[in-house]
């Protein structure tokens, strides 16, 4: 203790600060999320009043700082000097005099009586219980050295840059117990993809992958019971090689766009989580053997430009090629009504997902329904005539022909007329896009194993006035029980029926009788048709994941809820309107 009444004696001396003299607060916005940015070791930023600005060391310096109206916070690049390392814990003993003697120091260097104080860093935080004794001891350290600050008035945080171990009792209730003494300052990378690999993606989905990987950082804390509001993030700028965010990224203007869009990114996940604070690192070089990037001063300045246009020119810093939009790819965008929207073509309602949700009983499934449902209608037209015959068969086939009886149905099962509708819809888009792909030819082999796996299927030829999915798009052929519907094999002679794919006019050919009793070329020939169907299904899906991930690239959705690009089936849930 007498090293700290000499440090508190010497500091007083020197005119560091008067304890009379000091605020409450740091003077810091009483806004939330706080923004902090690192300004030590010579970083470029050119002070504003209403800035927010981190330092390592040093009284001069975060003086001036305050003199040009900003506000000072620590940022403890030693925190291994507090506590001992993993390997080599501090002597227990020493931990809360360390605390008192290095608030007093965080006093004087940020001006305040109840510094905000980011220690530097973890170590170890992803590793496993047991923990080993030392390990343990370091842990025990930790937990001391910020129990300590915070009692002597301190707001201290921890940074953490690997993912915290929390898959045992042991290791969540370290991390709770932190919480409550200290905000957790998790450190934001991005290695895979890396900062290049996303920019490549484009505004829109740039955006949407640097949100969900901060969302994912936090909610693996809050998933453990640790509040947002105890969660802060720290964007990482670093230049050096192997270790940079800039990942080579050029020109300027690339970059510039890169840190706006996770500047965007970070603001919009902290609205979102009600976080603490957003910390910002990678503005000073520390190193000249390493890269020494002479865009770092723009690059600051773009980040604060973003997240407060008053405090910095980024435009200006950036130059020429510069995007200034600051809502391309965000989620502000996105109207309140709809779920998500796209470049082009209609959005995903809300109203809509919600009565899916009620039907299957999954958001995320409900919603690449109406995903496939857009890519279809947008992809190919269907003649409204055609939609009405397949409604019909609907009522016909499975109401008797009571269209109350059906209007009962769909209620019942939460949708709108339109939605049973877009329902069948869908159904007879799908088979026009089916008809179009051309699938490789069934093998010989995959036409024995056909037969053979199929030879007690009812099978009839028929002609057709109009081309027929379950005959592979053809007018004539010999329709398969697996594929075709059963009016097919119902009618005595020739006719007209309504079915989910249309109205078609039926003359039987033969009469109905097993496919392993048709003379062998016909059993190729029937075998042939299934086979290519069969193939164009696959081809179907294949042709569906592209043409999906395609429009999910200009896709804005609520909190980046975005529909997972795959085939769907309804038949489980309304079986009445897609009827085999």
């Amino acid at each position: 203790m007498k090293r700290v009444a000499l440090l508190v004696l010497l500091l007083g001396a020197l005119g560091v600060f008067a304890p009379a003299a000091l605020a409450d607060g740091c003077g810091e916005p009483a806004t939330t999320p706080l923004w902090v940015d690192f300004a030590g070791h010579s970083a470029p930023i050119t002070v504003k009043p209403g800035m927010v600005l981190s330092v390592d060391s040093g009284t001069d310096v975060p003086a001036q700082i305050r003199s040009e109206g900003g506000v000072t916070m620590l940022f403890d690049l030693n925190f291994k000097n507090r506590v001992g390392t993993t390997a080599k814990p501090a002597d227990p003993s020493l931990i809360d005099a360390r605390a008192q003697s290095f608030y007093t120091y965080a006093v004087g260097v940020t001006g305040c009586q109840d510094p905000y104080i980011a220690e530097n860093e973890l170590a170890g935080a992803q590793t496993a219980t047991p923990w080993t004794p030392n390990n343990a001891q370091y842990r025990a350290n930790v937990l001391e050295f910020l129990t300590a600050l915070s009692k002597l008035g301190a707001r201290p945080l921890i940074s953490v840059p690997n993912p915290p171990y929390v898959a045992s009792d042991d290791a969540k209730l370290w991390w709770q117990e932190v919480s409550q003494v200290a905000i957790i300052l998790r450190q934001v990378y991005f290695t895979k993809p890396n900062a290049a690999q996303i920019l490549k993606l484009g505004p829109v989905a740039a955006s949407r992958t640097l949100r969900q990987g901060m969302r994912g950082l936090v909610t693996h804390l809050t998933s453990i019971g640790i509040p947002a509001g105890r969660v802060a993030l720290e964007t990482q700028f670093t230049s050096s090689p192997g270790l940079g965010t800039r990942a080579g990224i050029e020109p300027k203007s690339a970059w510039m766009e890169y840190v706006k869009l996770e500047a965007l990114a970070a603001k919009a996940v902290a609205n979102q989580f009600k976080l603490n604070s957003i910390w910002s690192w990678g503005w000073a070089t520390f190193s000249t053997t390493g890269t020494v990037d002479p865009d770092k001063a723009a690059a600051a300045c773009v980040y604060i430009w973003t997240h407060d246009q008053t405090l910095c020119d980024g435009p200006g810093a950036a130059g020429d090629g510069f995007d200034t939009s600051l809502t391309e790819g965000q989620l502000t965008s996105i109207p309140a009504a709809d779920r998500c929207v796209f470049d082009s073509g209609d959005p995903i309602e809300r109203n809509t997902v919600n009565r899916y949700t009620k039907l299957t009983g999954d958001s995320g499934y409900a919603t690449s329904v109406l995903l496939e449902q857009l890519v279809l209608k947008d992809a190919q037209a269907v003649d409204p005539k055609d939609v009405v015959s397949a409604q019909r068969a609907v009522i016909h086939t499975s109401f008797d022909g009571s269209l109350a009886k059906y209007r009962a149905a769909v209620i019942g099962a939460h949708l709108t007329l339109l939605d049973a509708r877009a329902v069948i819809a869908a159904r007879l888009q799908k088979d026009e896009v089916e008809a179009s792909l051309h699938p490789a030819a069934p093998t010989k082999p995959e036409i024995a194993d056909f037969i053979a796996t199929y030879a007690n299927e009812p099978v009839r030829l028929v002609q057709m006035t109009e081309k027929a999915p379950w005959l592979n798009g053809a007018t004539r052929g010999w329709a398969i029980s697996t594929l075709a519907p059963d009016e097919v094999f119902d009618l005595q002679a020739g006719g007209s029926i309504d079915t989910p794919d249309g109205s078609f006019s039926v003359t039987p050919e033969s009469s109905v009788l097993p496919l392993g009793l048709l003379p062998h070329a016909k059993q190729v020939d029937a075998a042939r048709t299934a086979l290519t169907q069969l193939g164009r299904d696959a081809s179907y899906r294949t042709w569906l994941l592209n043409q999906e991930t395609a429009l999910l690239g200009s896709a804005s959705c609520q909190n980046d809820q975005v529909p997972t690009a795959i085939e769907t089936d309804l038949s489980p849930f309304v079986s009445f309107l897609l009827p085999s």
